[in-house]
């Protein structure tokens, strides 16, 4: 009766399960941080372009 009082077997599961589920969170975590630099990369890019083609096109307007 003593051991099992003192012991418990499931209480050794949780430091598993806490150390699964830290990985789990910090791999979305990781992932999340991916896709938003790719978005803002992307965005940064579009708004690039949009500046470089009004740009040119102002260009040729005054030139005609």
């Amino acid at each position: 009766m003593k051991r099992k009082l003192f012991s418990n077997q499931s209480a050794y599961m949780y430091p598993f399960m806490l150390v699964i589920f830290m990985l789990y969170l910090s791999l979305i975590t990781i992932y999340t941080l991916q896709i938003e630099l790719q978005l803002k990369t992307l965005d940064n890019i579009e708004t690039f372009y949009k500046n470089q083609i009004n740009a040119y096109i102002k260009k040729e307007v005054i030139f005609e």
